[in-house]
């Protein structure tokens, strides 16, 4: 039976763009992690507290004021409430970031796949972009899409809620702070991760800096301003800007938002010089 070669035939382009190299790293990254049952969990605890301030938001409804002498803080849909709700959501900020984030580059580095990723045309702005968006995601899973029900939730069930303010303008005000904070928290970890030659390690490193606030509270004692010590803090009192609230004793959140963008350009210079290009010589 004869064997025929198909020959040569001229390029067709498909109408379809290029996929970019950041998008398919950051694709990669979060799905993957989905598939694991013990993440999904961890991910639908999380939202616990979101369901809590949900059911009491509604017997709020029902109840009348009554309600919000013992719900307190759990009552306020303003943006001041809903920023207490994010500083409530930091612990899993550090176990999510922690599972995710610890071995992003880190196990790059153990593999030898940094050398695969630069032969590709691919970039460093590209490769961190890409790692960065994987963590970004799963800090939205717990801070940002919880708030984002919640207002919807609120709107629909809660007495005096104005659509402008619950579906528009705290919302508005919300994404930027978690894209300011999660921005932060996501370089950090991914520099941690490039310097790390072990995930356990990474992750251990990753609650110290959580843990500062012990440490911020002790030197508070001799001098308040201190305070500026404790790295999720800083975070949070950052948040006293944007969704208003009570600021941190001692520190303005003027000086946590230069605080952050500290944190961004040191977490930025350590993944430059970490993180380099490998040219493959055939």
């Amino acid at each position: 039976m004869p064997v025929y070669e198909r020959g040569y035939r001229h390029w067709e382009h498909s109408g379809k763009s290029a996929t970019p190299p950041w998008w398919a790293i950051a694709r990669r990254g979060i799905m993957g992690p989905l598939k694991r049952r013990g993440l999904l969990f961890l991910l639908v605890v999380a939202w616990v507290p979101a369901i809590v301030k949900g059911g009491i938001l509604f017997f709020t409804y029902k109840m009348g004021e009554l309600s919000k002498l013992v719900g307190g803080e759990w009552t306020d849909v303003s943006a001041a409430g809903f920023r207490s709700f994010l500083e409530w959501q930091m612990p899993w900020v550090l176990i999510i970031l922690a599972i995710i984030g610890s071995g992003l580059i880190t196990k790059d580095r153990q593999e030898n796949g940094l050398a695969l990723y630069f032969a590709r045309p691919l970039g460093l702005r590209d490769y961190v972009l890409g790692k960065g968006l994987v963590t970004l995601f799963y800090y939205f899973a717990v801070t940002l899409f919880p708030v984002l029900a919640l207002c919807i939730f609120g709107y629909l069930s809660t007495q005096g809620a104005t659509g402008l303010e619950m579906l528009v303008v705290i919302p508005l005000k919300t994404l930027v702070y978690c894209i300011l904070a999660g921005t932060s928290f996501s370089l950090v970890i991914l520099a941690l991760s490039s310097l790390g030659t072990r995930t356990v390690f990474v992750a251990l490193w990753w609650v110290l800096l959580f843990a500062t606030d012990g440490l911020a509270d002790i030197m508070a004692m001799f001098r308040p301003e201190l305070r500026v010590l404790d790295f999720a803090g800083q975070h949070v009192n950052m948040g006293a800007l944007f969704l208003g609230g009570r600021p941190m004793d001692g520190v303005s959140p003027w000086i946590s938002l230069v605080m952050v963008a500290l944190f961004i350009v040191i977490a930025c210079g350590i993944l430059v010089r970490r993180i380099r290009p490998v040219e493959v010589v055939s």
